[in-house]
């Protein structure tokens, strides 16, 4: 049970248009690997090259040592759970699951003990005999993926599986398959275009856009340094600073609105530059104490944190988080704050916003 999965130079096409484009790609045995992109992106034609729906164009894919580009969908064996869960709703919970094992010819014995198995594993053994429409969206999902992990799956394929749950489901959802996940062991790609929901769930995440790979790591280092500007913006929220870099033998100089200070780069880079601070990298000071000044438009109370937004000089708007732990008051629409920032996190990228510099 559980196998790597590897990916190689994997083309799609439809027509003239190419939906994936020369992707490469390491999920390791065991691991849990989250496709992350907007909508349009590829990430589920990806996953459905992967289970077999999908033919491919180009390129390789192996579950272990294993090509299986020729290989039908049904002779994979890979779990799939999808969007709309798609239960049989004339089978109860207990028939549902048992679905893939009665086509394996095993006895009746090992059907009902392996399904009792996987039902006590998502917590649904109680409701073994129910009808799927007496079931909640959060028991369907579980049922759904009661039925995937039964037969044992070498790799375990999930495409917005949470998505038409309410906020507060999907959080337990994701811990509940997390969870899961961890104890199986199952090899695991998941699809999802909700960026909070890939940092919770995730050992590594894929960033897609266009088709492509934008980055891979693990929701740490995708989070706090980004490859490029889209990535950046994609994950969580940024605000793109223009600012001059001059390299130096040992640090460089970055000017930001007439701030001046000093860092090290990665490479060697001189002229116009992106800088990128996200909300909670910003530190309001007084407006003396900085050269950057901006003038708050709008207070959004969050409980642990005060949501800015800040009108800058040349009229572009930021987005700046004060945290409770560090202030006692709520400052007003309408007041001037001087604005600095951690130079320690913040990311600089090359005019194009295509390569960091840090």
């Amino acid at each position: 049970m559980s196998q790597m999965l590897s990916i190689e130079n994997v083309i799609k096409r439809y027509g003239d248009f190419t939906a994936i484009k020369n992707v490469s790609v390491t999920i390791e045995k065991g691991e849990f690997f989250t496709l992350l992109g907007p909508s349009g992106c590829g990430k589920t034609t990806l996953l459905r090259m992967i289970a077999g729906f999908n033919t491919i164009e180009d390129g390789v894919i192996r579950f272990g040592d294993t090509v299986i580009n020729s290989i039908p969908a049904h002779k994979r064996n890979t779990g799939m759970v999808f969007q709309n869960y798609a239960i049989f709703p004339h089978l109860s919970v207990f028939d549902n699951v048992a679905y893939g094992l009665k086509a394996r010819n095993l006895s009746k014995e090992e059907i009902e003990q392996q399904v009792d198995e996987v039902l006590d594993l998502v917590k649904m053994l109680e409701y073994k005999e129910r009808q799927p429409s007496k079931l909640s969206g959060g028991q369907q999902q579980r049922v759904a993926l009661a039925r995937a992990i039964v037969i044992k799956p070498d790799v375990l394929l999930m495409d917005e599986p949470l998505s038409n749950l309410d906020a507060k489901l999907r959080v337990e959802m994701r811990s509940v398959i997390k969870k899961i996940q961890q104890n199986l062991q199952i090899t695991t790609v998941y699809v999802t275009h909700d960026q909070e929901e890939a940092l919770a769930i995730s050992d590594r995440i894929a960033v897609m856009n266009l088709g492509t790979i934008q980055q891979v790591g693990n929701p740490l280092t995708i989070y706090t340094r980004p490859v490029n500007t889209f990535v950046s913006n994609f994950i969580g929220t940024s605000t793109f600073l223009p600012c001059m870099v001059t390299s130096g033998s040992e640090k460089s100089k970055v000017t930001v609105y007439d701030e001046v200070f000093e860092m090290p780069l990665s490479k060697e880079y001189k002229g116009e530059a992106i800088l990128a601070v996200r909300p909670e990298e910003f530190r309001i000071v007084d407006e003396k104490s900085s050269k950057i000044h901006g003038r708050i438009q709008f207070v959004t109370f969050l409980g642990d944190f005060i949501n800015y937004e800040v009108s800058l000089p040349n009229d572009q708007t930021i987005q700046v988080n004060e945290y409770i732990k560090d202030t006692l008051k709520m400052r007003k629409e309408g007041d001037l704050i001087g604005i600095t920032f951690d130079e320690s996190r913040i990311n600089i990228y090359s005019k194009n916003g295509e390569e960091a510099l840090i």
